[in-house]
């Protein structure tokens, strides 16, 4: 084979996988979800071939690359097996790529995004020391990656996330003294990408959702005034992030929620006349984004109805 035949060949096998690749997720959207199985083993089998063809650096990440998409499906089936066992294959190939070339930084974030996939897989299983595992080899990535790259702003925040995800297992351990440890150093990254990008809206959702982790476990140790500032913190973020889309019907399910949860603060510090207002303005917004026939909306009124802050 000529070295032109050898271009045409490998543009070719490029060119079918990244076709197999845009048809299965043309499929997800449609709800198609076999056809888009079909389509991305297309994809995955282009990508083996293409990597035992030309095995360089690229067409293996790549072939790594096309593992986690491969995984990711899975995961979005719930059949956390197979993913967990696409995410192994990736992981093992971006560690071979790795050790050949341990310098680049493109490897070591493969790395943290392998690791961070199986410790989801493995969260959403229940397996939760293995979730812990992996997550913290995660993090040692992700912390290898901000000490040589201290203003990469991805990287920074991919660091938050895991503290986060650490923070989460521990508190489901019951550990609530380290789950708010881990929540405090996802906070202080949280709260300086935002600073430093005041306009961007993830950056401010990532702060406001940190907030709420924290009034969350503030809440559950009773630590009113504490659960009471970060609620205050998220629910001033989320007012100004509805004010940039008021049609985002998520952001105005966690207003309702932010609300309901002062009300919770309210009603143990202050008691029933304290906290009312707060679940009227709860009721009232989830009211308004989704008509009062709505079930979500039918669910907290019969919530409400029921609790002693509000009247029968």
């Amino acid at each position: 084979m000529t070295r032109w035949d050898a271009v045409r060949v490998r543009q070719g096998i490029v060119e079918s996988c990244t076709s197999a690749e845009q048809a299965g997720d043309q499929a997800v959207r449609r709800g198609r979800l076999r056809e888009a199985r079909r389509h991305y083993e297309r994809m995955l089998a282009d990508a083996i071939r293409l990597a035992e063809q030309f095995p360089d650096t690229a067409t293996r990440r790549n072939l790594a690359v096309s593992f986690t998409k491969y995984g990711d499906f899975w995961m979005d089936a719930d059949h956390l097996d197979q993913a967990a066992q696409a995410y192994e294959e990736s992981l093992e190939i971006v560690t071979r790529l790795h050790d050949e070339r341990p310098g680049d930084p493109r490897l070591l974030r493969d790395l943290r995004r392998g690791e961070f996939k199986l410790g989801e897989a493995a969260a959403a299983a229940g397996a939760a020391e293995t979730a812990a595992q992996r997550y913290a080899s995660a993090l040692s990535y992700a912390e290898r990656l901000t000490g040589t790259e201290p203003h990469h702003r991805g990287d920074r925040r991919e660091r938050g996330v895991i503290q986060e995800r650490l923070g989460l297992l521990a508190q489901d351990r019951g550990e609530p003294a380290e789950a708010a440890e881990w929540y405090a150093r996802a906070l202080a990254v949280r709260r300086d990408l935002a600073a430093e990008t005041p306009d961007d809206p993830e950056a401010r959702r990532d702060l406001g959702v940190q907030h709420e982790r924290l009034g969350d476990l503030a809440l559950l140790r009773r630590e009113l005034e504490a659960a009471r500032t970060h609620y205050d913190e998220a629910l001033t973020i989320r007012r100004t992030l509805l004010g940039d889309d008021p049609r985002d019907l998520p952001s105005q399910r966690a207003l309702s929620l932010l609300c309901e949860r002062l009300g919770d603060v309210a009603l143990l510090a202050e008691g029933p006349e304290g906290a009312r207002q707060w679940y009227d303005d709860s009721f009232a917004i989830l009211d308004a984004a989704l008509g009062p026939k709505h079930p979500e909306t039918r669910t907290l009124r019969k919530k409400l109805r029921s609790h002693p802050a509000t009247p029968g």
